[in-house]
């Protein structure tokens, strides 16, 4: 699964939120004032986070700074390694796939993007729904036409199964998932939402 923002994603991972901050005593003021953001925004991020409809990284930036003050917990996410908690089913489009297909599934799943795996599951490259949106709004016809391969850009950060957690943090910021790798072959995902969910 990669990055799916569903309705009920959404609500589990602001309730997990939401508990978590009353297990450690932290204020919504406190934890607004660690993330930059408001006391309403962090109050709507728990009680109303569908209509809110925050972007990914906030939600991870609320719950990174819920980490940090657990930091000495034994329980924490840092002591995690990727196998533990990447997905194994990898949705994803190979580069002769037409770009119709990639544009079906980012209906389907309304992820921000989709890894493109060669017929080997090894890793060639990432395309973006924003990208495409971009090119079907000024011709249309010729985005249906062309091949996954040519409208792909670099693929997402690639890890070992035993990598930590820990240091995944930079990283999922700015590129939104990492695929786990064995042997150079994709054998799971990981995005911010599954990181959250083992707040």
């Amino acid at each position: 699964m990669i990055m799916t923002i569903e309705v009920s994603s959404l609500e589990q991972i602001a309730a997990t939120i939401r508990e978590q901050r009353r297990l450690m005593k932290v204020s919504q003021k406190r934890l607004a004032k660690m993330c930059g953001m408001s006391q309403s925004t962090i109050a709507r991020i728990e009680t109303d986070v569908v209509r809110l409809n925050p972007s990914y990284a906030s939600v991870f930036y609320v719950a990174s700074a819920l980490n940090k003050l657990s930091t000495n917990k034994p329980s924490s996410v840092r002591t995690m390694t990727a196998k533990e908690i990447m997905h194994r089913h990898i949705i994803s489009i190979t580069p002769s796939a037409s770009v119709y297909d990639a544009i079906e599934l980012f209906k389907d799943y309304d992820f921000p993007q989709l890894p493109v795996l060669d017929g080997s599951r090894r890793v060639v490259g990432t395309v973006y729904q924003k990208d495409l949106l971009d090119d079907a709004m000024h011709n249309p016809d010729m985005v249906k036409r062309r091949r996954v391969g040519s409208v792909m850009k670099a693929s997402l950060p690639q890890i070992d199964r035993d990598a930590e957690i820990a240091g995944l943090k930079i990283i999922l910021e700015s590129s939104g998932g990492v695929i786990v790798v064995e042997r150079g072959k994709a054998v799971g995902i990981i995005t911010v939402y599954d990181i959250l969910k083992t707040v």
